[in-house]
């Protein structure tokens, strides 16, 4: 394979580089790309990848990405992107790239909710509500929670299902999960449609042309709207600034935990120094009280281990 690579990029890092296209696993990436609405025969290729084989999707309209609470007292919920198919079921697509405490839950509750919204379109408590199908893409992993799925496996679904038989008495919410953290395999290794969608959303801010071994019309689509050349000027504008808050979060999640790891270690260091001084003392105090049991005099002791002679006086 001829190499397109123009820098790799290190290991948890989303350094910011000279590229052509754009980082799709960032927040201003991923909304850039696939939150445009002209692109949504690139998005309609993902999801007919990622989602199961009797799901996939002709076409798709975007929805909006917040969802008010349903009381005053419930705190409204934002989708990094959110989208309807031509038969009312719901699409919901969330990146997370850094460890978020209880994520699976929050999956669950934004999923509910959308589903929840199905039910207020007034169709007299028939329940002819359209499921809903939450895709999280991750970056990294969930250090909280169980990996998801086999080691061999790179997507994994989960919905309500009966234990026994594992048969899904009707379509309700699915979360899906594409562990793209997990993806270690070079372009020449990737042979299913899936292994080349991972390999492209995890390389493509490295690469500075369309490979070879990717030429078809559908990559050819991701290619040219990750572009970032191709973008219309308000979006590359917002794109630029996104990544630069971007970029800044990042960059202070980073210090903060190298912050706390430099304190931690300052703190383990002196916890240690200072047990040590208390062992030290007891091993002298020991060794105080059995000079003064075979009648060595306080003096002497107290020039022989340090201890104060008063304090050797009052030793039993």
């Amino acid at each position: 394979m001829e190499n397109s690579a123009v820098e790799s990029r290190p290991a948890g890092s989303r350094q910011a580089v000279v590229q052509r296209y754009v980082d799709i696993l960032t927040d201003a990436g991923l909304k850039a790309v696939f939150g445009d609405q002209r692109n949504k025969d690139v998005l309609v290729d993902m999801l007919n990848v990622i989602l199961p084989p009797h799901r996939k999707v002709a076409d798709i309209t975007y929805e909006t990405t917040e969802i008010p609470g349903f009381t005053l007292f419930n705190k409204s919920v934002r989708f990094d992107l959110r989208c309807r198919g031509e038969d009312g079921r719901q699409f919901i697509v969330e990146l997370q790239c850094y460890h978020q405490a209880n994520f699976f839950r929050r999956c669950v509750l934004y999923a509910s909710k959308a589903y929840g919204l199905g039910s207020q379109r007034g169709d007299g408590q028939a329940y002819e509500i359209p499921p809903v199908y939450f895709i999280g893409l991750l970056d990294k992993d969930m250090q909280d929670v169980q990996r998801f799925s086999p080691e061999d496996s790179i997507v994994s679904e989960y919905t309500f299902r009966e234990k026994s038989t594992m048969m899904v008495p009707d379509e309700t919410i699915f979360t899906i999960f594409v562990e793209l953290n997990r993806f270690g395999k070079e372009l020449e290794e990737c042979e299913t449609l899936l292994d080349k969608w991972c390999f492209s959303l995890t390389h493509i801010n490295t690469l500075d042309k369309l490979p070879d071994e990717l030429r078809t019309e559908a990559f050819e689509r991701l290619f040219q709207a990750c572009e970032i050349a191709r973008f219309e000027p308000e979006v590359k504008l917002k794109y630029e600034k996104e990544m630069i808050t971007e970029r800044d979060y990042y960059n202070m999640l980073n210090t903060a935990k190298a912050d706390g790891i430099a304190e931690g270690k300052a703190e383990g260091l002196a916890e240690g120094e200072a047990r040590g001084r208390a062992e030290a003392e007891k091993e002298k105090i020991r060794i105080a009280k059995e000079l003064k049991k075979n009648g060595v005099a306080d003096n002497i002791i107290a020039s022989a281990t340090g201890i104060p002679e008063q304090q050797i006086a009052a030793l039993k």
